[in-house]
């Protein structure tokens, strides 16, 4: 028999960015299907991530005749269903069964084109369950029909941060961002995988992260002017976002002047406001 036949989707998850999915500021939401799906064709995760199931997760995974299967947009979770009902797991599945996978950044420029506050002693953590040790305002990990963007109110105390750590084997714990980590059963029905009778829901879930948007100043180096634009830009791997002379610097420039994109090498912090820098 073939594997689609004898393997089921458990859950799947897609990570998605805007800095390689917007088209300079015309936003992948915004977008048609068509469209989206065009963009998508050249969207790959490991752009910028690196997703690995914890050791200790591989070991659930073999026992429960579990697969995981990396995509483009992230990782499916497949499980060997029984032959007369393909949402019934060949094996039964404890609704308390956790997974967990790490999430890794590959890019060294991550931080500069993401929409988000870094911490040395904190990580992101998305899951379907909330943490003991975190508050009732407890962030879970969207579905993929949720209009939402990962905030830094997925950045996890440092507690729980610790205590997460703490589970992994000593060659795991470096380079560490974030944790997915799912419950067969989570607090909610919307994030459940398994219905009570332990039946496969197949959710898709989303992590979906946005692009920063930086404030440009235009140097000069030659004539030791600096120009900055009145509104923050966003930052995009690809498409164009016009400056307008007129409008977007105070005092207004000349109209004949041209003003390129930043690269997203070049970002400053200043009293907490983000620059890109363009020496022109």
């Amino acid at each position: 028999m073939s594997f689609s036949l004898t393997y089921g989707l458990l859950f799947e998850v897609t990570l998605l960015h805007n800095y390689f999915l917007n088209n300079g500021e015309e936003t992948f939401q915004s977008m048609s299907a068509s469209a989206k799906e065009k963009i998508l064709q050249s969207f790959s995760t490991d752009a910028f991530t690196t997703i690995t199931p914890t050791l200790e997760t591989n070991t659930i995974l073999r026992n429960y005749k579990m697969v995981f299967k990396k995509t483009k947009t992230g990782f499916r979770i497949y499980v060997k269903v029984k032959e007369t009902d393909e949402a019934d797991p060949f094996i039964k599945i404890p609704a308390d069964l956790n997974l967990n996978f790490l999430i890794a950044i590959n890019d060294y420029q991550f931080e500069n084109y993401t929409n988000l506050d870094f911490a040395y002693n904190q990580v992101f953590l998305f899951s379907n369950v909330k943490s003991l040790k975190e508050p009732v305002t407890f962030e879970y990990l969207p579905k993929i029909n949720d209009n939402k963007l990962i905030s830094n109110e997925y950045l996890v105390s440092e507690e729980t941060t610790t205590d997460l750590i703490s589970t992994l084997q000593t060659s795991e714990k470096q380079g560490v961002f974030g944790f997915i980590s799912l419950t067969m059963r989570g607090d909610n029905n919307s994030g459940n995988i398994l219905t009570i009778p332990g039946k496969m829901v197949s959710p898709n879930f989303k992590i979906h992260f946005d692009n920063r948007k930086t404030l440009w100043k235009y140097i000069n180096r030659k004539a030791a002017t600096e120009i900055e634009t009145n509104a923050t830009k966003p930052l995009t791997r690809f498409g164009f976002v016009e400056i307008d002379p007129l409008i977007d610097f105070t005092p207004p420039e000349p109209v004949n002047s041209h003003y390129p994109n930043p690269s997203v090498k070049s970002i400053i912090k200043i009293n907490g406001d983000y620059y890109s820098e363009i020496f022109i």
